[in-house]
């Protein structure tokens, strides 16, 4: 499953642990134990504080940070007095581009930045010098989104432009718009007006593919969609040679938790009840929230097999047979109030789930969660038995590692097979910058490597 050119050694006390290297030096583990996860690179008491202790924080200096109030304050008037009200407007004129122009300007502006910053800044602005190059050059962009108030609607905007920052177009030999209704017997009055299935179907070839990915978008349920999500989800289907099927579900705040369940079981329903495809031969991707709804959707297929009661308790009209298997980006699994760990310390580590994005993104939850029920609705605190097998992949210095960290010790505890993949210094759901960074590209590699094994056994 891993590539021996990046195989350095193995961990002495657990012949499925591996570490490894980037070619710039960064380390980053592969773990396929039984055993509940300790990182061979980290020594297992050290604490938030003391691990950012050892960073290269805040770009290196300490001039600019979201500790200075005041220049907070002027960057919120001047949002809000040069920008915010006609944002809009500059929205929809970018969605009028051609996405082949937005490509070719996104990708010739990089390489332009990127030997600037090699010139003017080089490994100093990372969060250690052990990163590609690339990766500096990102965290230096990046940065200064902490620094600026974030909406539901820029968080839209952004991750329906995802497919602008990858390398690819969509090669599939054709792409499908699906949306069709679905005949179910006694729908729930809450979601009587919610049985049409709606997404993309990427189609490798004239006739359909043996495997399926069924690949299940992020964004902290207020943002993402098919069509930002079509160009990673046609490489890796490519990779693979499978077919992808990317529903569209509801997000906040408009939809609220069970919403989205519904619009997620209702679409794997659709693709073995109305396009044939055999649960087992179905493999599941998700990303950050996606990945949340990707394990809920596996939790409520082996509750209803086990004949306990579900949440929410009309789903079992929906859910089928398990999966084949999931692979899981940056899963999203905690929705209570976080308290300790990574989710309270590294958002300042983090260039995705930063300041910012918890500050003004993340107290939606409070009314998109039904009856204010976090705990029960959060992944991590429903049962893991009769899972499939998973593969996890984190960075270590990211928001959600504890989560994610504590979800494969207790499904591997329940006798669920889980890969872990975990790599240092790289921000949430850092494998979509593929396009962008070497890193990022290791572990794209990794999981289709992953998926591939997988169907084959």
């Amino acid at each position: 499953m891993v590539s021996p050119k990046h195989a350095i050694k193995k961990a002495g006390w657990d012949d499925k642990t591996t570490i490894l290297h980037t070619d710039d030096g960064a380390p980053y583990v592969i773990c396929e134990s039984n055993k509940a996860f300790a990182n061979p690179t980290t020594p297992s008491d050290m604490k938030p504080e003391d691990i950012k202790q050892q960073l290269n924080l805040d770009l290196g200096q300490t001039i600019i940070s979201r500790k200075n109030g005041t220049l907070l304050c002027t960057i919120k008037f001047l949002d809000g007095l040069l920008f915010r009200w006609w944002e809009s407007l500059f929205f929809q004129a970018c969605n009028r581009i051609p996405l082949s122009a937005k490509r070719a300007l996104t990708f010739a502006s990089w390489k332009i930045y990127l030997k600037l910053h090699k010139i003017l800044l080089g490994r100093k602005t990372g969060l250690h010098s052990s990163l590609s190059l690339e990766y500096h050059a990102l965290s230096t962009l990046l940065w200064f989104s902490r620094l600026f108030p974030v909406s539901p609607r820029r968080i839209k905007f952004s991750l329906s432009q995802l497919h602008v920052c990858t390398p690819n177009i969509v090669e599939a030999h054709y792409v499908e718009e699906v949306e069709q209704v679905i005949g179910i017997d006694n729908v729930p009055l809450v979601q009587k007006y919610h049985d049409t299935v709606r997404g993309l179907y990427l189609h490798q070839r004239d006739v359909p593919t043996e495997y399926t990915i069924f690949w299940v978008y992020g964004g902290a349920y207020l943002g993402g969609d098919a069509l930002g999500n079509s160009s990673a989800a046609d490489w890796i289907g490519r990779q693979c040679g499978m077919d992808v099927f990317i529903p569209e579900i509801r997000l906040a705040p408009e939809g609220d938790l069970d919403d989205v369940l519904w619009d997620v079981c209702l679409a794997y329903k659709w693709l073995i009840s109305n396009r044939s495809v055999k649960p087992l031969k179905i493999l599941l991707l998700g990303i950050s929230s996606g990945a949340a709804l990707c394990l809920r959707l596996m939790q409520l297929i082996a509750e209803q097999e086990r004949g306990e009661e579900t949440l929410p308790h009309y789903i079992p009209n929906l859910v089928g047979t398990m999966p084949k298997a999931a692979a899981l980006f940056g899963p999203y699994i905690d929705y209570t109030e976080p308290k300790k760990g990574s989710f309270l310390h590294y958002p300042r580590l983090d260039l995705i789930v930063n300041e910012s994005v918890q500050q003004y993104g993340l107290p939606y939850l409070k009314d998109f969660i039904p009856d204010g029920r976090r705990r029960e609705y959060s992944p991590l605190y429903r049962s893991m038995q009769d899972l499939p097998p998973l593969c996890v992949v984190i960075s270590e210095h990211e928001a959600v590692h504890d989560m994610a960290v504590e979800f494969v010790n207790l499904a591997r505890a329940q006798g669920v097979p889980v890969t872990l993949g975990i790599w240092k210094y790289m921000c949430h759901v850092f494998p979509l910058l593929w396009g962008f960074v070497p890193e990022s590209q290791i572990s794209m590699k990794f999981v289709c490597e992953w998926l591939k094994q997988n169907a084959a056994q």
